[in-house]
Order: structure tokens, then sequence, then C-alpha cells
């Protein structure tokens, strides 16, 4: 079914929209089970927890825990199934129907991941939005998170703010990281505007990249995973000789 104006004008305004249940119960276990083979057997590439040096992270690979993968890398390269779901009808139609364009690119430089939150060595992310270092000719990219499993504020569910894609920032109200300093006057109303996203096993978020967002630690038992890819339209180029251009970009 397409997006309603309803769900078109709430992503405007807040800057992201939930689609329930999109995935069901005999492609979640698939994808499971698939992302669960991948991590034992270490298939690259990957990102360690270690390597982002987030709070809470091991302090290097040598470190207890320091071989905890965060991140599967070039999930749509990685596998078909992986690849399917980046493509879905679903998700296409809703960015173009978004975005108001006939085409929809997914950047396989950005996300294009599989995240993975372990039980005892996840680490928590702070305030940023994920155009901080990204170079494109605008910030008009959607990110779509597939939640592999249930998304609590106890394994480490994505906290936004809304509405943050259209604010301006200044210099001063940022770390060195780009993240939001928690300390700074500007911040604090900022800060007091923020919502949980739960997500039920088979949701799917879409969020403006320039949206803030933050996420904790997993502090379950039971590791949590989803999958994050990065779209755009028709009207927004990854610059040259950039990160973002590195590979050649996929219409889906």
């Amino acid at each position: 079914m397409p997006l309603t104006f309803a769900q078109i004008q709430q992503f405007k305004i807040d800057g992201y929209l939930v689609l329930p249940g999109l995935l069901k119960s005999d492609e979640l276990n698939d994808l499971r089970a698939l992302t669960q083979g991948h991590l034992a057997s270490r298939v690259e590439p990957f990102e360690l927890e270690a390597q982002v040096r987030y709070p809470g992270a091991p302090t290097s690979s040598n470190a207890a825990g320091g071989d905890t993968i965060r991140r599967l890398l070039m999930a749509f390269q990685r596998d078909v199934a992986f690849a399917q779901q980046a493509s879905r009808r679903e998700i296409v139609n809703g960015i173009k129907q978004i975005l108001d364009t006939n085409t929809v690119r997914l950047n396989p430089n950005h996300h294009n991941c599989i995240m993975t939150k372990q039980p005892d060595y996840s680490s928590e992310t702070l305030w940023h939005r994920d155009t901080r270092y990204w170079n494109f000719s605008d910030k008009y990219l959607i990110n779509a998170w597939f939640a592999l499993g249930n998304e609590q504020i106890e394994n480490g569910a994505m906290k936004i703010l809304p509405g943050s894609h259209r604010w301006e920032v200044q210099e001063q109200a940022l770390d060195d990281a780009q993240f939001l300093k928690l300390d700074h006057p500007d911040n604090q109303y900022r800060l007091a505007t923020q919502r949980l996203v739960s997500l039920a096993q088979g949701d799917v978020l879409l969020f403006s990249a320039h949206c803030f967002h933050a996420a904790g630690k997993n502090t379950t038992v039971e590791p949590k995973f989803s999958m994050v890819f990065t779209y755009h339209g028709d009207s927004t180029t990854p610059i040259s000789d950039t990160h973002s251009a590195s590979r050649p970009e996929i219409t889906v």
C-alpha cells in the first residue's frame, strides 16, 4: 500500500516514520540465521566495537571483548537475501513518495550493513547526524532501519530528536566529532524533546539521515540485530572524489 498523506506529512515534520510489521516471521528467521552465521564465521568485511571507540566499547582489539563485531559491512553485496530486503517495493515506493522522486538510489558507501549489539560489549552512540561526514549535493537522504528483533530501551533502541532534520545547529554546540554537546545551553531544550523509537521485530524505521539520533547499550542477555541502508532521489548526488562516491550507486 502507498503511504498516506498523513504518513508523508509526519515524516516531513518529525523526520521519521515507522512502517509496522513489514518483515514476516519466516523472513526474520532466515535473516537472523544468516546474520548469526556470518558473525560466527567472521565473514569479512566487518567493523569491531573497539574500532568505533564509542562510550563503553572495548579500548582496543586486544582488550576483553575487543574482537566483538559491531557491523557486518557491505550488506547489499554480502548476500542476496539482504539485497532483496534493501530493494523491497514498500521501501522504495515509500521513499519515492517522501522525496517526490522518480528514481531511488542506494548508496553502498554509507551504512549498507547489519548493525549488531552484543550483550556484554556493546557501546553507546551519542547524539549525531549521519550526514556529518558524508559528502552529497544536499541533505535529502533517507535511512531504512530494519528491526530483525524487538528493539526497546533495554537493548539499545534508537532515540530521535523529532524535527531535527530541519534545525540549524551552531558549530559551538557540537564537539570535535560532531556530536551534540550535552552541556551546551543551546542543546538543553533540544535534548528535552527526545523520543524513544521502540520497534517490534519486522518493523522498518524510515528516518532522515540529517536527523539527530542516539542509542544506548544492550543491557539484555540477547544480541540485537538491525539492517540499515541509505537512499536518495534524483536531485541528490554524491560529490566526486569523496568516500560518498567511492563505489557506484545502485538503482533500486
